[in-house]
């Protein structure tokens, strides 16, 4: 009996248990380098975010500090147009106004005018012996009044500073006039100058730690804006001085 066999081709046999030519398994991963890489580049997107979000963070504080100076202004019209008892003295007759001082730098007040010499006579003795508060505001940490401004009508424009004669601001309105009344005085409480009328004021708000800059404007329409700028020299949007 003869049997055949088929010839097996050589190149497709198996190889042997412990063979030499036994097929190996590869691997891969990341090498050091390419780590180092990965690392340094998460480091810096990290950084940028950071950074980024530091500034708007001092962009929203400062920014919603003159909002709140715009609502008290606004509360001040509101209280000056309507028939709005005082807190104390009953009188219906009265101004209101909010008040900035150079000297104070991180509080503003908002006032009933009861003596109308358009000023806040925190000391006011006569029917309210607590004076014409209504309400104060006040800031916290690093955040403060950097200065204010007042623009006359044809003439050119006023800014506070611890050397100028402008030291007190208030925009006052009273009842039937939607308009602001915008007076500025010196450290005397007298006019800076007297019988001027002004178009508007401006009050720069920032934080003293940083170089953040919000800016209130109040014209003598009544018309209240808010807008930011920089402290920094070649900004697009420099802050006026």
């Amino acid at each position: 009996m003869f049997f055949k066999f088929k010839k097996q081709n050589s190149d497709l046999r198996e190889p042997l248990p412990g063979s030499a030519f036994r097929s190996r398994k590869t691997t891969t991963g990341f090498s050091l380098i390419e780590l180092m890489v990965v690392i340094s580049i998460f480091a810096i997107i990290s950084s940028v975010i950071i950074y980024d979000y530091g500034k708007f963070s001092s962009n929203l504080i400062v920014t919603n500090l003159a909002y709140e100076a715009a609502l008290a202004v606004r509360q001040a019209q509101v209280y000056g147009i309507s028939v709005k008892k005082t807190t104390e003295g009953a009188k219906f007759d009265a101004s209101y106004g909010v008040w900035f001082s150079e000297s104070d730098k991180q509080n503003f007040y908002l006032f009933s005018d009861k003596i109308i010499n358009k000023q806040y006579d925190e000391l006011y003795s006569g029917s309210n012996p607590s004076g014409e508060l209504e309400e104060s505001f006040g800031f916290n940490g690093s955040n403060i009044i950097k200065n204010f401004c007042v623009t006359q009508s044809s003439g050119p424009r006023i800014c506070s500073s611890a050397t100028s004669e402008l030291q007190y601001l208030s925009i006052v309105f009273t009842r039937p006039d939607p308009e602001a009344k915008i007076h500025a005085f010196k450290s005397d409480k007298s006019e800076v100058i007297t019988g001027i009328t002004y178009s508007k004021a401006e009050i720069m708000f920032i934080m003293s730690r940083g170089n953040k800059t919000a800016r209130m404007t109040v014209t003598n329409t009544g018309q209240i804006s808010i807008d930011s700028c920089n402290d920094i020299v070649g900004d697009t949007k420099k802050c006026p001085e």
